[in-house]
């Protein structure tokens, strides 16, 4: 927020805000797979995060709604970019976030990999939609951002064909409500003019060798 009310006092120079958020703020819902695709236009539903003590989406959601509600107020330009579980190479030395997740799974450290279910998306896509939604003249309001879908158990059971010598989670988180049966259209990141997302086997295998390079694995 005091990001944006700099903004506002700079709007002579300042032509569009573009804010990332997460496929968090969208897919936690009752009904998400009744109404899939889930796009831009749908929300999480707050209630849903209350019930299944899902925090991270919960704040995600309204993080995104302040937002919103400050752009309309000082009328500010702003475009979100909305993407799903984003992997791929780290420039840190060490993984936060969502790269953390994936190393314990990968070496087995985490106790069980995560019964969730949703898109994926490898972290160049990420970038080039947040250029793409800086310097598209029809980048407006949301946009999501995400290639695959999939279950962490179908992902472990693809990388371990590939890297058997490492010895990647067996067993299934017992979390509720981040399993639900849905999908994501993305229609309207590929009228904007992105042409092709990355596939899963990319975005893990990128990971994994950016891995090994720092020593990781």
């Amino acid at each position: 927020m005091n990001v944006m009310n700099s903004c506002a006092k700079s709007r002579n120079t300042v032509k569009r805000i573009v804010l990332t958020s997460s496929s968090t703020a969208i897919r936690y819902r009752f009904d998400a797979t009744q109404v899939s695709p889930l796009n831009e236009s749908h929300w999480t539903d707050l209630e849903y995060c209350k019930r299944f003590r899902i925090w991270y989406g919960y704040a995600k959601t309204l993080g995104e709604k302040e937002a919103w509600k400050m752009a309309v107020e000082k009328k500010l330009n702003l475009v979100v970019v909305i993407p799903t579980f984003c992997i791929g190479p780290i420039i840190c030395p060490k993984p936060t976030s969502s790269p953390r997740i994936f190393l314990s799974i990968v070496k087995g450290a985490r106790g069980s990999y995560p019964n969730f279910r949703g898109g994926f998306v490898h972290i160049d896509d990420v970038v080039a939609a947040q250029i793409l939604a800086m310097e598209e003249p029809k980048a407006s309001e949301r946009i999501l951002c995400s290639s695959s879908m999939a279950h962490w158990s179908e992902i472990i059971e693809m990388l371990r064909i590939k890297y058997p010598l490492y010895p990647f989670e067996t067993k299934c988180g017992s979390e509720e409500g981040r399993d639900m049966p849905h999908s994501l259209d993305t229609t309207k990141i590929q009228q904007l003019g992105f042409t092709s997302f990355k596939s899963l086997p990319e975005m893990f295998d990128d990971c994994i060798k950016c891995f090994q390079d720092k020593g990781l694995l």
